[in-house]
Formats: structure tokens, sequence, C-alpha cells
């Protein structure tokens, strides 16, 4: 399972960011290695808040900063 919720989480952030979804794995910060800007970041916060039916506060949403750190943040607020 967390596999199968990796995958979709890189595939939702690749689509968002127009990356790679390799690039998206091997990414040390959304940011700095894939140049996306707090719209964009915004955004994938968005998309997995609809695809997942959870809300994610502004202080838990700011430290989606790679994919570890975002499935973290999205399996505590879905209770993964």
């Amino acid at each position: 399972m967390l596999e199968q919720r990796m995958t979709e989480l890189r595939d939702i952030a690749a689509e968002v960011f127009a990356a790679d979804p390799e690039e998206v794995e091997k990414a040390d910060s959304f940011i700095n290695d894939l140049d996306a800007d707090s719209l964009l970041i915004v955004e994938l916060l968005a998309q997995i808040e609809q695809r997942y039916d959870v809300t994610i506060d502004e202080g838990d949403a700011r430290r989606m900063t790679d994919l570890h750190a975002t499935y973290e943040v999205v399996a505590r607020a879905a209770g993964w």
C-alpha cells in the first residue's frame, strides 16, 4: 500500500510540476530541484486534498518539500 500511495503522489506531483515522475522521486526539494513556485505548491496541495478527501493545514503543507515529506503529511492527514 505504501508503494502504491507513493506512486500516486509522485504522479500527481509530476503532473502539477510538469516534470518526469523520476525527477519527482529524486528531488530533494520541489522548489530547488523542480523549480516549483508557491502557486504550484498550492495546486499540489489542492490536488492531493481533492484526491484523498483530506484537509491539510497550512503548517503541515509547508513541510511538503519533497515526495517523502509529502507522503508523511498526507498519511497523517488521511490516517494511513
